[in-house]
């Protein structure tokens, strides 16, 4: 099958955490080119921020992903000092092992309600 790099981007809130994939790269080059893929990524990847204003933390959490605390300064109209704010991702070479589409959503019944 085919390799791809996975990011994955943690939402934290009141009610818990959400996790979304939010980029799923095809890697051409097996699972060692996906591997170096995301180990760069892993350095280099941002969201929503530009790059040359964060700051990160990396950890290697197995073999083939890593995870990423992206961190940036913010100061708020009104504050004294500025805020740091921080977001986080999880990165990961994986193999596509299934692939199957959807079927196609059936058409609404037609009731008394639809006519």
């Amino acid at each position: 099958m085919s390799w791809y790099v996975l990011v994955e981007s943690g939402e934290f809130h009141s009610g818990g955490e959400t996790w979304d994939l939010v980029e799923k790269i095809p890697v051409e080059g097996g699972r060692e080119a996906a591997l170096a893929r995301a180990e760069e990524m892993s350095r280099t990847y941002v969201r929503g921020v530009a790059a040359e204003k964060c700051g990160r933390l990396v950890f290697r959490t197995s073999s083939t992903s890593w995870l990423v605390e992206q961190t940036w300064s913010v100061w708020y109209e009104g504050s004294s000092s500025a805020t740091e704010l921080s977001r986080h991702m999880r990165i990961c070479a994986a193999e596509l092992l299934i692939t199957r589409e959807a079927p196609p959503a059936d058409p609404p019944k037609k009731g008394w309600l639809r006519r």
